[in-house]
């Protein structure tokens, strides 16, 4: 089991990243609680459901960019990870695809998107089973 995951990545990042692990987590009906740092330093989250544990943490790495810590003693992270960031990016791309006009565009967008949310649904499934 993967219990701690880590990656260096851009305000961008961080701020997908974040929007998407706590939608993704809520989803999974963790509770959540948010811990802020000071200004420039560590921010942090934490998930539980009953005996469950989940924390991200954020710090700053350099100048323009951020460390993201993601650890749990009961959690497989990097599959909650992957499946956040996959989820997040499907949602991105449906709320795209119901506004273009072009019906051809609709579908690539839609068929890419239920393309993400299927990429690891089997393995999630296959680990909690």
């Amino acid at each position: 089991m993967n219990n701690s995951y880590e990656v260096v990545v851009s305000p961008a990042g961080l701020m997908l990243f974040e929007d998407v692990f706590c939608r993704y987590m809520e989803g999974l009906h963790f509770q959540h609680m948010r811990i802020g740092g000071w200004l420039g330093g560590h921010t942090s989250h934490e998930f539980q459901k009953d005996d469950h544990l989940v924390s991200f943490t954020t710090s700053n790495e350099g100048q323009s960019h951020f460390k993201i810590v993601v650890r749990s003693d009961t959690e497989h992270v990097e599959q909650l990870v992957l499946d956040s960031l996959t989820e997040g990016v499907a949602d991105l791309l449906q709320a795209f695809s119901e506004r273009v006009s072009d019906l051809s565009s609709e579908q690539i967008l839609q068929s890419l998107s239920q393309d993400l949310r299927d990429a690891f649904h089997g393995i999630v499934s296959d680990d909690e089973g």
